[in-house]
């Protein structure tokens, strides 16, 4: 079974696969709809990755610290660099297991919440929101009428358990 950090370091792999193939006006166009485009998804999963990596070396996750980096949502070999980068950083496992203190505020109107958390169990929040807007970023390519890898968007329990029992 792969550890926390390989199953981080294949979702980065699927993503720098998709962007590999992607057409850059894919990557970055307007939405008619106002939704968020491919590159905004992209670069919100990489500011989460970029945040937990930060924090724990201080011993603090503070998701709200995100950059909102435009270049990252508007230049895909930019992003394409960045997820690489991610990919060492995991790859290299000097990362400490443990105690870690982790905020996220959705609602500015209350106190921004300090909780007590594990790395790995960070590990695994980035597993799941990162699989969340892959399924995302899927949806909005195939309205594009991009044929989309068809792993892509899939955690490997909801493809094993359509294997299992087809619908």
């Amino acid at each position: 079974m792969p550890s926390l950090y390989e199953e981080n370091e294949i979702l980065l792999k699927e993503g720098i696969a998709l962007l590999e193939i992607l057409p850059d006006d894919f990557y970055h166009s307007e939405r008619d709809d106002g939704l968020s485009s491919v590159g905004e998804h992209f670069r919100h999963i990489i500011e989460h990755y970029q945040m937990f990596l930060q924090g724990i070396a201080r011993g603090y996750i503070d998701y709200d610290k995100r950059e909102r980096n435009l270049k990252l949502e508007t230049n895909r070999t930019y992003a394409l660099e960045i997820l690489g980068t991610l990919c060492l950083a995991l790859l290299q496992n000097g990362i400490p297991e443990g105690q870690v203190l982790v905020s996220q505020n959705y609602n500015p109107e209350f106190p921004k919440p300090v909780l007590s958390s594990t790395i790995e169990r960070e590990l695994l929040f980035l597993v799941s929101h990162t699989v969340h807007h892959y399924a995302i970023i899927a949806m909005i390519l195939k309205g594009y009428g991009f044929t989309v890898p068809n792993r892509f968007g899939y955690s490997p329990a909801t493809l094993y358990a359509k294997q299992v029992s087809p619908t």
